[in-house]
């Protein structure tokens, strides 16, 4: 399962590439959603000007509440990204790492001699996880131009609130709609497009304040309008401290 979020290298809005908007009279312009949201994420500018990284530690549940497992995600610039995921009981390991150039999972049994087994992620998932990372590290900036666009898809509603809705298509495939409440125009939900065009949603449900930014505190699941799980982030770092070689790929 795939965790959203954001950060650094702040990409100015005029060297980037924002497609043309949906004509409607009560739509705002791509950029205007935008500048709103970045506005609205932080209590002062140089609060997102100071991230390099972001850590995030997450608990999950299924639709009933009942723990399904632990996600520690990482991203570092400049193309750096690290997930591991924990079955509920911590029992097995799942990494799926990128730097940006080659990629590399893993599995293994968290108990002495456990067995274990390494993967290597093809290009098209390195290009695509770069971007990842890249979106990520951006605080909704719209894609450098040549990688990428964001469009207006117009004003939606999402479970009672009103919001504003942005495409972000990038050339590796990787797309995603986010969509910000009209009020406070923070991100009330954002959507993983997959290959075949069906989406994942993740519903911002509380939001935390971590050194001065808005992270989401907990967030619902859905698939084809269904609820499959609940996340609880129980832990949120600006500028952990990883070392290079947490993004190497692994010696066999």
């Amino acid at each position: 399962m795939v965790l959203t979020r954001t950060l650094l290298a702040l990409l100015a809005i005029g060297t980037s590439l924002v497609a043309a908007d949906a004509p409607s009279s009560e739509n705002l312009k791509a950029e205007d959603v935008i500048a709103k949201a970045r506005g609205a994420i932080a209590k002062e500018p140089k609060f997102l000007e100071r991230i390099k990284g972001l850590h995030f530690e997450a608990k999950s549940a299924d639709q009933d509440g009942k723990p399904s497992g632990y996600v520690i995600l990482q991203i570092v610039p400049p193309f750096n990204r690290r997930q591991i995921n924990y079955t509920a009981d911590y029992s097995a390991e799942v990494t799926n790492c990128s730097n940006g150039l080659e990629g590399w999972t893993t599995k293994r049994e968290v108990r002495q001699g456990g067995r274990a087994e390494m993967g290597v992620i093809g290009f098209a998932e390195v290009a695509r996880m770069k971007d990842m990372a890249i979106n990520d590290l951006t605080f909704y900036a719209a894609p450098e131009a040549g990688t990428g666009t964001v469009t207006s898809k117009g004003q939606n509603e999402i479970n009672g609130r009103k919001v504003n809705s942005l495409q972000y298509s990038y050339k590796t495939g990787y797309n995603l709609i986010r969509h910000f409440d009209v009020q406070t125009n923070l991100l009330a939900a954002t959507d993983y497009i997959d290959a075949k065009g069906e989406a994942l949603r993740q519903q911002v449900d509380d939001t935390q304040w971590v050194e001065g930014v808005a992270f989401a505190k907990k967030e619902t699941v859905f698939v084809g309008g269904k609820k499959v799980a609940e996340i609880t982030y129980e832990k949120v770092l600006i500028n952990p401290e990883v070392s290079d070689s947490s993004f190497a790929f692994p010696q066999r």
